[in-house]
């Protein structure tokens, strides 16, 4: 069905043609199909905060948007890639859709800064293009993106003590265009480091050591919810064996 579309779509003629395509329950279906066939440990989680059922459901994102880019007011949009499952992300409405609060606003939408403007991709022949593309926040498909974002004390998200220039403008614009500072789940990630502490206070007292570490163990695991926050606050207690067993560090 996803290439059936996807031919479909190609061979539009216009931007209209194209936005009528995007817009029959046939297309929704294709995403809804992807969504479907995922492993559950996959769907546990939004892919971009990480939160399960703190803030809402799990519909499928396109990372690079398919109507229209809000950096490039001329752009059409990544069309093409509607229907290109390497282009789907599993994210909470709250990441995905504009949200405005009196303190902090958020949500993806359209948004798709590069760090490299110049080489943005505009049609489907523009394959070398679009793979020199450097997105400029975070992407859950990059193994080595997560391990720029930090959290301080109170939960709130921050770069990597040791990022660059480049790397902390990924996460500010990741901070903002996710809503990763949004209240409730800044709460959530303080309630994981209280919990982190109370099991390493285990740990340290000798009490429970087995039952602490298996918890903790538990929560740095990719499909548990807010599990960056968790390796983070459990960093600082790398001075364990323990830790630095679950933590992988040498």
């Amino acid at each position: 069905m996803a290439d059936q579309a996807k031919a479909e779509l190609i061979a539009a003629k216009t931007q209209k043609e194209r936005k009528d395509i995007l817009k029959k329950s046939s297309s929704s279906k294709v995403w809804r199909e992807f969504y479907d066939l995922l492993p559950i440990n996959l769907k546990r989680k939004c892919w971009y905060c990480e939160a399960e059922d703190i803030r809402a459901d799990m519909p499928v994102d396109h990372f690079r948007p398919k109507n229209k880019v809000e950096e490039d007011k001329q752009h059409e949009g990544y069309w093409w890639l509607a229907f290109d499952w390497q282009n789907y992300r599993c994210a909470c409405t709250f990441c995905n859709s504009r949200r405005v609060f009196d303190e902090t606003e958020g949500g993806k939408a359209c948004r798709f800064p590069l760090e490299n403007p110049d080489e943005r991709a505009i049609a489907p022949e523009d394959q070398d293009k679009l793979r020199k593309e450097r997105p400029s926040f975070l992407d859950p498909f990059n193994s080595q993106d997560e391990k720029l974002l930090w959290f301080d004390n109170d939960g709130l998200p921050e770069p990597k003590p040791s990022a660059t220039v480049e790397q902390q403008t990924k996460v500010k614009n990741s901070i903002e265009i996710f809503h990763l500072h949004e209240a409730r789940i800044v709460r959530e990630r303080n309630r994981v480091r209280l919990n982190i502490e109370r099991e390493v206070r285990d740990i340290r007292d000798n009490r429970d050591v087995k039952d602490a570490t298996d918890r903790l163990r538990k929560m740095v695991r990719d499909t548990e919810k807010l599990s960056r926050a968790a390796v983070v606050y459990l960093r600082a207690h790398r001075d364990l064996p323990e830790v630095k067993d679950i933590l992988n560090l040498d």
